[in-house]
C-alpha cells in the first residue's frame, strides 16, 4: 500500500513560507490569506508529527527538521516546474530562471529585488537551495547561477559580484554567558564550521595569528546556513560573509564581536553559458545585478 503522502496545498504553503521566511509574503506569492497559508502549515506538521518553525512575534524560523523537509521539498517543484515547461512546450516564454544559494538569496538578493523592474509579470524565477549544489547548469532550465567560489566557471561566462570577506558572527545571548571581547577570549567558544568552506576558520585564524585556537572545540555543518542558524541560536561563533549579514545585525538577531574581517580566497559570482539563447532576457537582469553589486550597500 503506498504511503499517504500530505496535501500538496500544504506543502506549496510551507514550501513558499520556509523559502520566504514570512507567512505574510507567501501568503501573497500564493494569492491566499496569512490565515489559511498558517492553517495550511499547521495541518503539515499534524500530518508529520513534527514542527517545522518556530513562531516569534514578528517572525518565524526554520526549525532543523524544516530546513531538511524545504531543501527537498523545493527541489522537488522545481523539477516539476521545469518538467511541465518542457512538456508543454513553452521554453521560449518562460520567465528568467536564476539559481543562488539560500544564504544569498535571502540575505543579499531578496531585500534588493523589489527594484529590478524585470521581476514584474512574472519575469523572474528564483531556485534556490540549503545545500551546496555542484552543478546547478545540469537543470537545463537554469539560465544564470550566483555561486561562492574561488575560481571561475569552465564554459561559463562568469562575473564577480562581491568579496567572500568573513567575520566573526554570534548571538548577543552568547556573550552574556561567555564575553568575547578579544581573540583571547575565542577559546572558550565553540566554533561552528560549515562542510562546503571547512577550512574558513583555519584561514581567518592564520591571518590573525592565532592558530593555537583551531583544533578546541567545534561543530561542523552541512551548509553554511546551518552554520549561520546555529550562531543565531547561541550554539558558538560562526564565520559570517560580511556582504550577507547587515540586516541581521542591524535587527540585533547577530553582533560581530570581533571586528576583524579576513578574505578567505571566496567570493560571489554570477554564471552563465556562454552560448545562452537568452541574452535578451538575461541582460537586464546582469547591469541591475552588477550595479547593486558595485555600491554593495545595505537595501
Amino acid at each position: 500500500m503506498a504511503e499517504r503522502l500530505p496535501p500538496l496545498n500544504a506543502l506549496r504553503a510551507f514550501e513558499a513560507a520556509g523559502r520566504l521566511l514570512s507567512f505574510t509574503h507567501a501568503a501573497t506569492e500564493l494569492l491566499v490569506t496569512p490565515s489559511a497559508i498558517s492553517r495550511q502549515i499547521k495541518l503539515l506538521e499534524d500530518h508529520l508529527a513534527v514542527p517545522l518553525f518556530r513562531r516569534g512575534y514578528r517572525e518565524v524560523t526554520l526549525t532543523l527538521p524544516g530546513r531538511e523537509y524545504l531543501e527537498t521539498l523545493t527541489d522537488a517543484f522545481a523539477r516539476i516546474a521545469a518538467t511541465t515547461r518542457r512538456v508543454a512546450g513553452t521554453r521560449d516564454q518562460r520567465p528568467l530562471h536564476i539559481f543562488a544559494s539560500m544564504m544569498f538569496t535571502m540575505h543579499w538578493l531578496m531585500p534588493r529585488l523589489a527594484s529590478f523592474e524585470g521581476i514584474s509579470a512574472g519575469g523572474i524565477r528564483l531556485s534556490t537551495s540549503i545545500a551546496a549544489v555542484p552543478n546547478p547548469f545540469s537543470d537545463d532550465e537554469v539560465d544564470a547561477a550566483i555561486y561562492l567560489g574561488q575560481a571561475e566557471w569552465p564554459g561559463m561566462v562568469c562575473h564577480r559580484l562581491l568579496s567572500g570577506r568573513v567575520v566573526p558572527i554570534c548571538s548577543p545571548a552568547l556573550l552574556g554567558a561567555k564575553p568575547l571581547r578579544s581573540l583571547d577570549d575565542l577559546p572558550q567558544h565553540t566554533l561552528l564550521h560549515s562542510a562546503v568552506f571547512p577550512d574558513s576558520w583555519a584561514t581567518w585564524l592564520a591571518a590573525n595569528g592565532r592558530m593555537d585556537i583551531a583544533g578546541l572545540h567545534s561543530i561542523s555543518f552541512g551548509s553554511s546556513s546551518l552554520a549561520y542558524q546555529a550562531a543565531m541560536e547561541g550554539i558558538g561563533v560562526a564565520l559570517g560573509r560580511a556582504a550577507l549579514i547587515r540586516t541581521d545585525v542591524a535587527a540585533g538577531r547577530l553582533v560581530t564581536p570581533i571586528e576583524r574581517t579576513v578574505e578567505d580566497g571566496n567570493a560571489y559570482y554570477l554564471a552563465y553559458r556562454a552560448s545562452t539563447s537568452r541574452d535578451a532576457a538575461l541582460r537586464p537582469f546582469l547591469q541591475w545585478l552588477m550595479a547593486q553589486a558595485s555600491g554593495d550597500t545595505p537595501p
